[in-house]
């Protein structure tokens, strides 16, 4: 019999280090906020809405841009984020209209997925966005 709680005890524990080992390429583990993750780069957004197409840049120094042109030359608004995991949440404000926030989660095929939500609205406008790294 403690034999056999030892062995447990052993798995047990063996288990648990395993599963605090970081593979130093996923943050879905992460059980705490940080800038950049998965989310850095550039992304090209449907809006499930307008269908209209709009690239989006998220940096490793926690902030984004929403571009008002393909080129990207044209900066719409800028906000910050920070990324737990998989989920994406970040703020921003559009100059002379209001603010706004994001929430999403990037997936493990390389899709995000974001509630853009509009405070300028009552009751406040949704806007689904899906999309890809460019």
């Amino acid at each position: 019999m403690k034999k056999l709680f030892l062995s447990l005890a052993v798995a047990v524990a063996m288990v648990g280090l395993m599963a605090g080992c970081d593979d130093g390429g996923s943050d879905s583990s992460s059980s705490t906020s940080s800038k950049g993750g998965s989310a850095v780069g550039t992304w090209s957004l449907l809006d499930g809405l307008t269908g209209e197409t709009s690239p989006w840049s998220f940096k490793a120094d926690g902030t984004f841009v929403i571009y008002s042109d393909a080129s990207m030359t044209s900066v719409g608004v800028s906000g910050t984020y920070t990324q737990n995991g998989n989920a994406v949440t970040g703020t921003f404000t559009n100059p002379g209209v209001g603010d706004a926030d994001i929430s999403g989660t990037v997936n493990d095929h390389g899709t995000l997925q974001l509630d853009f939500v509009e405070h300028w609205h009552d009751p406040y406008k949704h806007v689904p966005m899906t999309g890809s790294k460019q």
